[in-house]
């Protein structure tokens, strides 16, 4: 899909300004306040329920959006950047909210206040309105990602007055990933005023006006100006739950080539650059001439294997190519230093967190190729690898996927893609193995888990169904306390059966891929990985 041009008020002077800043090679700051972002590319739609995902998608949607509470900010100890405290919560658009004695009943008492981008006054209506689009658009993942905690709006939520909203659970242990999925961005409350204007009868949730128009949110920032494939331009919004934003405005240019990205931070034409090499990276930062940041990362590099289709839907194969990935080779020669081993997809912090019999994977090409020997299957296995073109880390683990592998009895064929058609070939599950970096922005085990091996859900890459992960991981939804000792117990059978099965192979955990200008203060790790542009200080 391709988004339509459209020249906004006032982007004629912001264009001005980006070309002033552009060519003026000094401070990343503008006088009025404005920060230059340069990054990779840019999101395919405005509409979250019809939106791929992907890293630009998620910053345009956190930046643009808000949530009624979030996971607040803490500083950041023993040389590691400020992040979020994943199990507190704390008011955005809600201004507080109330639980029953029986923990089934989240009372949240709205901030009227609030003021979206259009300018309209939140109002229990929005909050309705948004919950149901959420859930009635067909390619909404939200009802994949939010069972079994909020499975139905129209039931679970309720307008007490304008100003009130219930929500409630079937089983007091849904409460903590029912407030971690309203903290998180796919819960971002939409001004329903704005959409409603826009609806038709066909179209009552107005998702056809909104993949290409963006300022129906309650976000600390509006979409001022948009120029397909080169810039968009943010405004702060004086209206914000939180306060109007310190950074007036954002210009976010695209800059398609990695080293080119760097060198605009290093030279000061921009404040911040994103998707970079980790050795460009680490080179800045050597030299002074920016910030990189070191975070309790929940960001992954893995590779789904579609399971249904040949040659991953074999077991053996799966098992075998998890021994011809090589990791070390990738941690040291691709993200040097910023690439660890993986052993757990759940955050390890979690209390009560149990990693018995879980290992990261290793590198043995003999033990691959025994394997495929004792199979009886012929080599080279042969299969396409996809990557999206526009992650240079991940192109450069890919060739040495490809050229490890050679010696483990698999033949790779790498396929560089544009975002568009790497988003849309893993929500169609037409890629044979995918090379991606990803996270799961709710760090309760039953998302974390359900997230990516719910059967039939759009962002099942591996279009994997297994009933014993199923099962372990129905029984830890039903086990009470999601971090309990014996919820826990269901979580480690689920992984490992992850572990067992190989639907992904997980390579490493990884540190941000951004760099700051010296200057630039307010870096605030996030689960969905992207910046806060709200936090910013310049």
């Amino acid at each position: 899909m391709r988004l339509k041009s459209r020249l906004l008020p006032g982007l004629a002077a912001v264009a001005a300004a980006v070309t002033f800043l552009s060519a003026c090679g000094g401070s990343p700051a503008a006088e009025e306040g404005g920060v230059v972002i340069v990054t990779a590319a840019q999101p395919q739609s405005f509409s979250y329920e019809t939106s791929a995902t992907g890293y630009e998608s998620a910053e345009f949607f956190m930046n643009t959006g808000a949530t009624l509470i979030r996971n607040p900010y803490v500083a950041g100890t023993d040389g590691m950047a400020a992040h979020q405290e994943l199990f507190k919560f704390e008011p955005v658009l809600a201004s507080s909210y109330d639980v029953s004695p029986d923990e089934k009943v989240y009372t949240f008492h709205l901030n009227t206040d609030a003021r979206s981008v259009a300018g309209n006054s939140l109002s229990a209506d929005d909050v309705i309105f948004s919950l149901q689009r959420k859930f009635k658009v067909d390619t909404s993942i939200v009802p994949f990602i939010s069972s079994p905690a909020i499975t139905d709006p129209d039931t679970q939520v309720t307008k007490i007055d304008d100003a009130t909203v219930q929500i409630t659970v079937d089983d007091p242990a849904y409460g903590f990933t029912m407030l971690s999925l309203l903290a998180n961005t796919p819960y971002n409350i939409y001004d329903s005023t704005v959409l409603q204007e826009h609806a038709t009868a066909e179209d009552p949730y107005a998702v056809e006006w909104s993949k290409n128009n963006a300022d129906f949110g309650f976000g600390a920032y509006k979409l001022a100006g948009y120029t397909p494939g080169q810039q968009m331009v943010y405004e702060a919004n004086p209206g914000f739950a939180l306060g109007e934003p310190a950074v007036k405005r954002i210009v976010q240019r695209v800059v398609a080539d990695p080293g080119q990205r760097s060198n605009l931070v290093k030279s000061g034409d921009a404040a911040i650059a994103t998707q970079l090499r980790p050795a460009d990276q680490v080179d800045l930062a050597d030299s002074g001439a920016a910030q990189i940041f070191d975070v309790p990362t929940n960001a992954y590099v893995y590779i789904p294997l579609l399971t249904t289709k040949a040659p991953f839907d074999n077991l053996a194969v799966r098992q075998a190519f998890a021994s011809a990935v090589p990791y070390e080779s990738i941690m040291n020669n691709v993200y040097h230093g910023r690439l660890n081993p993986i052993s757990t997809i759940l955050n390890q912090t979690l209390p009560g967190w149990d990693g018995n019999d879980l290992h990261a994977n290793t590198t043995d090409p003999q033990k691959s190729l025994q394997i495929l020997r004792d199979a009886g299957i012929t080599t080279p296995v042969k299969f396409t690898l996809t990557v999206n073109n526009a992650v240079p880390d991940l192109k450069e683990t890919a060739v040495q996927v490809q050229t490890a592998a050679k010696a483990a009895g698999f033949d790779v064929t790498i396929n560089e893609v544009n975002s568009a058609v790497f988003q849309e070939g893993l929500a169609n599950k037409s890629f044979e193995a995918s090379l991606g970096r990803d996270y799961a922005v709710v760090q309760s085990p039953s998302y974390v888990l359900s997230l990516f091996y719910t059967p039939g859900s759009p962002i099942n890459w591996p279009d994997f169904d297994y009933a014993p992960l199923n099962t372990a991981i129905a029984d830890g939804n039903s086990a009470g306390n999601p971090l309990g000792h014996e919820a826990w117990t269901d979580w480690n059978g689920a992984e490992q059966v992850l572990q067992d099965q190989l639907p992904t192979i997980y390579i490493g955990y990884v540190q941000p891929l951004n760099a700051f200008a010296t200057g630039v203060d307010g870096y605030a790790f996030r689960t969905d990985n992207v910046i806060d542009y709200s936090e910013l200080q310049a």
